[in-house]
């Protein structure tokens, strides 16, 4: 065997000579290899702390006291910004692809979705869409509960569990129902703070 020369399998996996094609080669596979690792493995360990601290390195912006609870999926964490003191229950989806805001002291219960993308039903190629999801302050999202693309829900209001949110929902307000509608208000003076939650979850 000549000096340097590969042979096998590492030969399809590994260049002769790094180029910067090389690099962004294997960048561009790492990326969703590091994803994959958190959503297949971290998502399920009982440690809260840890999976934030993993998350933080893919890039996902988290402000304090946000407790994340296991076994949820976390798609284009670079693109998912919670400014602190949330709760996100287990077996929850959040796609980030087309961008998610979330507020303070907001409450998401288990099994919700927010999804980002869909597909163009009247397109000839069923094209894909983004749209970004903006959650303010102080929602609480119930459980089962599905929020679409290019969605606000506005500061104080609440989800009911089932929903399907497909259009803004004005702050204060109670919506329910497929798709959702509002039901009732309300009442503004909220001055609760989520400050701790459970570690070994």
């Amino acid at each position: 065997m000549a000096e340097g020369e590969t042979h096998g399998l590492f030969a399809t996996l590994l260049p002769s000579k790094m180029t910067s094609k090389n690099r962004g080669t294997i960048k561009s596979f790492m990326r969703p290899a590091t994803e994959l690792l958190y959503n297949r493995f971290l998502t399920h360990i009982p440690l809260s702390p840890l999976r934030n601290t993993y998350l933080r390195r893919l890039g996902m912006a988290i402000g304090p006291n946000v407790y994340m609870f296991g076994s949820s999926e976390i798609l284009s964490p670079k693109t998912i910004a919670i400014l602190g003191n949330c709760h996100i229950g287990r077996h929850c989806q959040i796609d980030g692809r087309g961008g998610i805001r979330i507020g303070r002291n907001v409450v998401i219960a288990s099994h919700c979705l927010l999804i980002t993308a869909d597909h163009d039903i009247t397109s000839p190629d069923f094209g894909g869409r983004l749209g970004s999801i903006v959650i303010e302050d102080r929602v609480w999202i119930g459980s089962r509960a599905t929020v679409l693309r290019n969605v606000t829900i506005g500061e104080g209001a609440v989800v009911a569990a089932g929903s399907v949110v497909v259009n803004d929902v004005a702050p204060w307000t109670v919506v329910g129902g497929v798709p959702a509608r509002p039901i009732g208000e309300r009442p503004r003076h909220q001055t609760y703070e989520i400050t701790s939650g459970p570690v070994f979850y």
